[in-house]
């Protein structure tokens, strides 16, 4: 095996930063009182109980034949009790008390309770240990997102097009203060700035929708962006509704990055022929990141596979891998290890499967940790033979468990106990599918265990009627 600088489809260096800001008026609630916590990252399940626990959410569509949920799950054996705020884009702040049963999950169907474009939530919960996550409805697919444990004065998106597709930024205020944004946008054409959008504010506690087709963004190919605010903190989603430009189909409404990372691992590659696979890679830095891409096969390669790709992603820009055209990859599955040394960056993997009106588009970060202990705290609507993967990159055997929360608490899963995980070895193997088809576990939320550091990934049903499936990461203990 050979390691060769790999050729990118596209490179664009940032000029100039660009602003884009957006306000309505503003109201001065009370204040909600928020957990303290280290700088952002991916979600994760906290193992200690906070006085207050938070949980940001970054939004739903609630417009015509459109709707979305908050989905609280308690693992705890005493019942969770707290508030839902609900943020829109054009009405009031709605609060109301929440419990959650004891070991139990509670869905609130957002529509049912405000009305807006968008509706973001913050859940607090006062003691004990939740969950929260967000499912979006649309026609188009259903979208699970887990909700940040905080917000963040900076996000990153390094993904997107509007090249025959939708691209709404929701971005949430949920401090009762008016903040600043700027959003920082790369085409192919350098750095766009519409004029018109820049020294603008967002209100307190109030949710904003920047239609980036609205603002001269049109038939883009490419679209990074980097949304800030000052002085208070935001929290920012991406929806993107594909309807075909470069083969894309499907919804996705994704959370954002709150700070870029230096390692993202990627459990769900594959070459077909029916299978498109990329990668979109933005160094939102004053500095070039040297990146090397790693990629673990299910089966034994040729000699003329390229398993290390390495190559420069330049300061202020985004960068966009074919991973079909890496010389000699072998069909089948694989996965994919990002590596940019020390200057973080922010990587996003695009794969769609299928052609034409069947195809399925997904658009999703890679994991940033490592864990032996995921939460799949959303109770599965629907299993299938590769519900779940697991990926293991530290070069040991190891074996997986699931565990599925009920009355009694976590219990094992009988014949889903003990499962090899194997170990990859010069670039083969590392990665398992978990199936789910035999066993009664639709309706349950589960925890996927491992005796080594580990990512793991679910594959969510897209609703009625809908081919293929999405994929979002699990909630990692860290």
């Amino acid at each position: 095996m050979r390691a060769r600088r790999l050729v990118v489809l596209v490179c664009l260096v940032l000029g100039a930063a660009g602003l884009i800001a957006f306000g309505v008026d503003s109201r001065k609630p009370e204040a909600a009182t928020f957990t303290d916590l280290p700088p952002p990252g991916m979600p994760f399940a906290p193992t200690v109980a906070g006085i207050t626990t938070s949980w940001f959410c970054p939004g739903v569509p609630t417009s015509a034949r459109r709707g979305g949920d908050v989905i609280i799950t308690n693992p705890g054996s005493s019942p969770l009790r707290g508030r839902l705020t609900i943020y829109s884009t054009s009405k009031p702040v709605v609060t109301q008390t929440l419990q959650v049963n004891a070991r139990e999950t509670t869905t609130f169907p957002l529509e049912d309770l405000s009305s807006g474009d968008y509706l973001s939530a913050l859940v607090e919960l006062d003691g004990g240990i939740g969950l929260v996550e967000q499912r979006a409805r649309h026609p188009n697919g259903r979208a699970l997102a887990p909700c940040s444990n905080s917000p963040s004065s900076n996000w990153y998106l390094a993904d997107g097009i509007t090249l025959i597709a939708g691209y709404d930024l929701v971005v949430t205020n949920p401090f009762p203060d008016y903040t600043n944004i700027t959003v920082t946008v790369l085409t192919e054409d350098g750095v766009r700035t519409p004029a018109d959008l820049q020294n603008q504010t967002v209100a307190g506690r109030s949710v904003r929708k920047l239609d980036l087709e609205q603002f001269g963004l049109r038939d883009e190919q490419v679209l990074a962006v980097q949304v800030s605010s000052t002085p208070e903190r935001v929290v920012v989603g991406r929806a993107q509704n594909y309807y075909g430009g470069l083969g894309r189909i499907g919804y996705a409404m994704t959370l954002a990055a709150p700070s870029p990372d230096t390692r993202w691992y990627f459990a769900d590659g594959e070459k077909d022929a029916a299978v498109s696979e990329s990668l979109t890679l933005f160094n939102p830095s004053d500095q070039t990141a040297s990146v090397t891409l790693q990629v673990f096969n299910e089966f034994i390669p040729g000699d003329d596979f390229v398993a290390v790709q390495t190559f420069d992603v330049a300061e202020g820009s985004v960068l966009k891998v074919d991973v079909d055209a890496i010389e000699g990859l072998p069909k089948g599955r694989h996965s994919l290890v990002v590596d940019s040394g020390e200057v973080p960056i922010v990587a996003e993997q695009v794969i769609t499967r299928g052609s034409g009106g069947g195809a399925v588009t997904v658009v999703s970060q890679g994991s940033r940790v490592l864990s032996q202990r995921w939460w799949v705290p959303s109770p599965l609507e629907n299993v299938a033979d590769a519900s779940i993967i697991v990926m293991n990159q530290t070069g040991e055997r190891g074996t997986v468990s699931v565990l599925a929360l009920g009355p009694g608490g976590l219990l094992p899963v009988p014949g889903l106990q003990d499962i090899v995980l194997v170990a990859a070895n010069d670039f083969v193997g590392g990665v398992i599918d978990i199936d789910l088809t035999a066993f009664d576990l639709v309706g349950t939320p589960i925890v996927v265990e491992s005796t080594v550091d580990a990512v793991v990934l679910r594959r969510p049903w897209r609703g009625p009627n809908l081919k293929g499936r999405t994929s979002v990461s699990a909630v990692p203990e860290i």
